[in-house]
């Protein structure tokens, strides 16, 4: 299963998802997240050193390897320049098979308490006004589009901030919605902008609430968002010594905000993964892409690229086995 935490800047998305990744791996639950913010702080949030950081490759800014792996012998795709976010898998793509080691784990993932980790990483000093973030953001959409994954395993992506995931079609690579809000008008508007983007399409969007005070910054939020806000996380001392660089198991999270980790545990598991509509969605992006400015760009029909007899459903767990 698929889960985003997106928010505001400065909202806690990071923190939670650090929180809910640390959660997951102490329940021994099969995990990969990935670091897909412009501000690279959750590396640092699971546990890894700046050392072990700063040597692992970024798939934002090398993605060569994952390149090369996902077009495989996909005779559609003439050659990897031509991937973009939203390049659909075929026959011969090469597809990235959650609990299978393959080159793309080997070449850009961290490993640690049970937590395998990615980051799209940062731009350098010769990439600073030469390219915008989008750039590194689509080689998560490539990823996922070629990721098989089953419904107890779980993959985490730290989002940008504001309404950007949903805007450019990333967010609809999801399960799940996990959107951090605080109670202030300018987050509570993130929520307004994500539910439109995502009506479309079919994505669940929970709203998590932080940095609560008090009753009536819950009854603000609440009377903004309403049923979609599934719970809210209360002042920690854990996350202020946490942010402070000192280092506990998760175990010793106040209970209340265990309870609130448990919980989105289970609405995520209460979800049902449709490979159909995850499908439908992509493609439409896809083409949508094509005619706007893909098939001008690399000079070719980008629609060329799709496999009319690939469906993902064919390639799940269960299928696989059973062929």
């Amino acid at each position: 299963m698929r889960i985003a935490f997106c928010g505001k800047g400065g909202s806690g998305k990071s923190t939670l998802s650090s929180l809910f990744a640390r959660y997951l791996a102490s329940q021994k639950l099969p995990l990969i997240v990935m670091d897909g913010d412009i501000n690279q702080h959750l590396g640092h949030a699971l546990g890894f050193s700046q050392e072990e950081l700063k040597s692992q490759k970024k798939l934002g800014s090398e993605a060569d390897t994952l390149h090369r792996y996902v077009k495989g012998t996909n005779p559609r795709i003439a050659n990897i320049d031509l991937i973009s976010e939203n390049t659909p898998p075929g026959e011969g793509s090469g597809l990235l098979h959650f609990n299978e080691r393959n080159e793309v784990s080997n070449t850009y993932e961290l490993e640690k308490d049970g937590i395998r980790f990615l980051t799209l990483g940062g731009h350098s000093d010769e990439q600073v006004g030469a390219t915008c973030y989008h750039a590194f953001t689509h080689k998560m959409g490539t990823y996922l589009n070629h990721l098989i994954d089953d419904k107890n395993e779980y993959f985490i992506g730290d989002m940008c901030a504001g309404a950007d995931p949903f805007a450019s079609a990333l967010a609809s690579k999801f399960d799940v919605i996990f959107l951090v809000v605080e109670p202030t008008e300018k987050s509570v508007g993130v929520f307004d902008q994500c539910v439109e983007y995502a009506k479309p399409y079919g994505i669940k969007i929970c709203v998590i609430g932080n940095k609560i005070e008090d009753q009536d910054d819950l009854d603000f939020i609440r009377a903004k968002v309403g049923d979609a806000l599934v719970g809210h996380l209360t002042r920690s001392d854990f996350v202020r010594k946490q942010e402070k660089g000192v280092w506990q198991d998760i175990s010793n999270l106040e209970t209340e905000n265990l309870t609130l980790l448990s919980d989105l545990l289970s609405i995520t598991n209460d979800i049902e993964r449709n490979w159909d509509r995850y499908q439908q969605n992509n493609l439409s992006f896809f083409e949508r892409a094509a005619k706007s400015w893909a098939d001008a760009l690399y000079e070719t029909d980008m629609m060329e690229q799709v496999d009319p007899d690939f469906r993902y459903q064919d390639h799940a767990y269960g299928v696989k086995k059973a062929s």
